[in-house]
C-alpha cells in the first residue's frame, strides 16, 4: 500500500463502527438512560412529553406551528375519524436577507420573534375561527406539562435573546393576544415526539421516533414512566449523548469551533448541520498531507473556500465525476472525497442506530436481545435522501443483533412536525 493509500485508509478507519463497538456503545446508552430515569444527572435529559399513546379516534381542527433552524411553518388540519387533511399552510424564513431580518441571532428578542409567528398563525384564521394550538418546538426544553415547556438552551447556532428560560407557550400566547387572535395553544412538543405520534396512527407496534436531518435527536415511548406509572412518550435529547462514542481529531475540532464546545456531542458527530464541516477538515488534513489534490491545476481554492452542507456530501457520494470537472482534479481525488464522504454517513448512521439499540436495550431489558416487534419511526433528510441511508441502517441492525434484526422495522414517517403537533392538540383537548 502506498503512504496516499495509507494515510486515506486510516482516515476511513478512524470512522469505521464495527459490531463490538455498537454493541458497547448501546449498552452504555441504555445504562444513561436508566440513570437518568431514576433523577441521576446524565447528558441525557429524559423529558417528559407527558403525552401518552393516541386513541386514534382524535377530531377536531388545529393549528400547528413548527420552528427549525432557518424556517417557520404554520398549518391548519382537520382530523377526522383516523384521517388526516392539511386545509391551509405557510411557509416563512427566519432570515431574510432582502427584508433585513435575522430572528435566529442575538440582537433579535423574544417579542419580534413571537411577534413573527403570531402574524403567521394570523393569515391561516378565519374571521371569527377560534382554534387549538400545537407547537413543535425541537429544542432542549424543561418540560412540566403537555403545554408547559421552558426553553434549556438554544441549538442549532440559534441565539435569539430573551428566550432561555422562558416558558415557550407562555410567550406564544402573550404574543397571540396583543395581536388578537383567537387561537390558543395547548401542547408543545419536539418533533421527534410528532414523529411518533403519526407512526402510531399507522403501525401498532411503533414506539421510537427519530430526526436525523439538520439536527438529530430520538423520542420513545416509556411504559412505566416514574412520574405517572403510565405509558408517556419520552423525548431523549440523545444529540446531547456523549459517553464512549468513537470521537476522531475532526470531530474535536467541530466541536471546539461549535456555539457550545463540550455539548451535543452525539449531534455534531451525525446531524446534516455539522456533517459538511467535519467532510471539509477531514480533506483539509488530506490535502495539507499530500493525499489529495497533488495535481497541477486544481482549484483548491474554489473547493475550500465554501461552506460545505449536508447536499454537497451527497453529491460527492453520487457525482464523483462533477467533483473531477467543477474542481478541476483527477477522478482519484474524486473517488477519495466519495469515500469519505461515504465513510462519514456510514458512521453517522451506526451512531444514530446504536442509539436506537440502546432504547430497545431498555424497552426489552434483556441483554442485547430484541424479541418483540418494534417499529422506529424516522424522518429527516439524512435518513430520506442520503445515498443508501435506509440499507445502512438495516445493515447495522443485522451485523449487530443478528436474527433479531428481523423484530425491527424501520419506517420514513413524514410530517411529524406538522400533523404530529397537530395529534398533540387533539390529544391535550381531549385527555
Amino acid at each position: 500500500m502506498g503512504f496516499k493509500s495509507e494515510i486515506i485508509q486510516d482516515v476511513i478507519n478512524d470512522f469505521e463502527v464495527d459490531r463490538e463497538n455498537m454493541l458497547r456503545i448501546a449498552t452504555l446508552f441504555k445504562e444513561t438512560m436508566e440513570k437518568s430515569l431514576k433523577g441521576e444527572k446524565t447528558c441525557l435529559k429524559m423529558l417528559p412529553s407527558y403525552i401518552g399513546k393516541p386513541t386514534g379516534k382524535e377530531q377536531g381542527t388545529f393549528m400547528t406551528i413548527d420552528m427549525g433552524g432557518t424556517n417557520f411553518r404554520c398549518t391548519k388540519y382537520k382530523i377526522s375519524n383516523g384521517n388526516f387533511e392539511k386545509v391551509s399552510e405557510i411557509k416563512e424564513k427566519l432570515i431574510n436577507k432582502e427584508k433585513n431580518y435575522d430572528l435566529t441571532k442575538s440582537d433579535s428578542d423574544e417579542k419580534q420573534l413571537f411577534g413573527f409567528m403570531a402574524e403567521c398563525i394570523g393569515k391561516l384564521i378565519e374571521p371569527d375561527e377560534t382554534l387549538y394550538l400545537g407547537n413543535t418546538f425541537s429544542f432542549p426544553c424543561r418540560q412540566e406539562g403537555i403545554n408547559d415547556a421552558y426553553l434549556i438552551q438554544w441549538t442549532k447556532e440559534i441565539t435569539t435573546s430573551g428566550v432561555e428560560g422562558q416558558n415557550i407557550n407562555k410567550l406564544l400566547e402573550q404574543a397571540l393576544k396583543a395581536k388578537n387572535i383567537n387561537v390558543k395553544p395547548v401542547a408543545i412538543l419536539n418533533d421527534t415526539v410528532g414523529t411518533l405520534l403519526v407512526a402510531m396512527y399507522s403501525y401498532q407496534t411503533a414506539d421510537i421516533g427519530s430526526i436525523m436531518g439538520t439536527g438529530h435527536n430520538t423520542c420513545y415511548l416509556e411504559n412505566n414512566h416514574p412520574l405517572n406509572g403510565q405509558k408517556m412518550i419520552v423525548n431523549i435529547e440523545s444529540g446531547n449523548y456523549n459517553v464512549g462514542l468513537p470521537v476522531t481529531k475532526y470531530d474535536e475540532i467541530i466541536d471546539k469551533n461549535s456555539q457550545i464546545p463540550g455539548a451535543q456531542l452525539l449531534e455534531k458527530m451525525v446531524s446534516g448541520y455539522y456533517m459538511g464541516s467535519l467532510l471539509k477538515e477531514v480533506c483539509q488534513d488530506l490535502y495539507k498531507n499530500k493525499a489529495i489534490f497533488t495535481s497541477e491545476g486544481v482549484d483548491t481554492d474554489a473547493f475550500f473556500n465554501q461552506s460545505f452542507n449536508a447536499l454537497m456530501v451527497e453529491n460527492f457520494i453520487l457525482y464523483p465525476a462533477n467533483t473531477k470537472e467543477q474542481y478541476k482534479c483527477t477522478l482519484e481525488d474524486a473517488e477519495v472525497i466519495k469515500k469519505i464522504s461515504e465513510a462519514i454517513l456510514k458512521r453517522t448512521v451506526r451512531l444514530v442506530a446504536v442509539s436506537h439499540m440502546g432504547i430497545l436495550f431498555h424497552q426489552e431489558n434483556s441483554g442485547t436481545s430484541v424479541k418483540n416487534k418494534h417499529v422506529i419511526a424516522i424522518d429527516g433528510t439524512i435518513y430520506e435522501k442520503m445515498p443508501n441511508a435506509p440499507k445502512l441502517m438495516e445493515e447495522a441492525f443485522k451485523e449487530a443483533l443478528g436474527e433479531d434484526a428481523s423484530n425491527i422495522e424501520i419506517k420514513l414517517v413524514k410530517d411529524g412536525s406538522g400533523l404530529g403537533a397537530a395529534i398533540a392538540a387533539a390529544f391535550a383537548v381531549t385527555q
